[in-house]
């Protein structure tokens, strides 16, 4: 009986955990948004779209980004030169408050303390760490939390847009997240997204400005 009584507890456990592990849903746009900007410098492209609805981060990541003050951002890059390559990486961008020069930001691993009103550029354990375990409870509610988190982690993981060198006439894009931002707020109002850009051969930083609001 009491075999019994595990096994029926442990397959009842798995099929939650089941339910609760549905894949969240890919991105895969097919316009451009109305909320993303577009510029171009130097041959290349850069459009920046800002997730700053909470229906579009529950569809796509499975919280509320907007509500845990953090900033979803997609990034698109088109090198539309002939013969020039670029090194294109996380740390190359900052989320700014408009009227400021200059801010820290991370690669993802390794934050670096910002300054006041600046939000440094986060990895995906921002993502994972508000998205835990909530609270103490049976075995069985702590086993789907934590898959519902690993979940979360491994979507934004492979969402998240990666260090790369592109190539002429080659394109890349991914999502970056910033932390902290205003929570519950349109944190794109007063912001903008200062990009640099490495060409290869020569070293040449291209500086991208990019305001995020209307």
């Amino acid at each position: 009986m009491k075999r019994l009584f595990i096994l029926i507890f442990g397959s009842l456990l798995l099929f939650l955990n089941g339910c609760t592990t549905e894949p969240i849903q890919p991105y895969q746009p097919t316009s451009s948004s109305l909320s993303e900007r577009t510029v171009e410098e130097s041959g290349v492209a850069v459009a920046l779209d800002p997730f700053i609805e909470s229906g579009r981060t529950k569809q796509y990541f499975n919280i509320d980004a907007v509500a845990d003050g953090i900033a979803i951002l997609h990034v698109r890059v088109t090198n539309k030169t002939a013969d020039q390559t670029f090194l294109v990486e996380k740390k190359g961008f900052q989320l700014l408050p408009a009227g400021t020069t200059g801010g820290l930001t991370g690669d993802g691993k390794n934050i670096e303390r910002p300054q006041t009103g600046t939000a440094t550029l986060a990895g995906v354990g921002v993502l994972f760490a508000l998205n835990g375990v909530a609270g103490i409870g049976s075995a069985m509610t702590m086993l789907v939390g934590e898959s519902k988190s690993t979940e979360i982690q491994r979507n934004a993981t492979s969402k998240e847009m990666g260090d790369a060198t592109l190539s002429p006439g080659k394109s890349m894009e991914g999502f970056i997240y910033f932390t902290p931002v205003k929570q519950g707020a349109d944190w794109t109002r007063t912001a903008i997204v200062k990009i640099n850009l490495t060409e290869t051969r020569t070293q040449k930083v291209i500086e991208f400005n990019v305001p995020l609001s209307h």
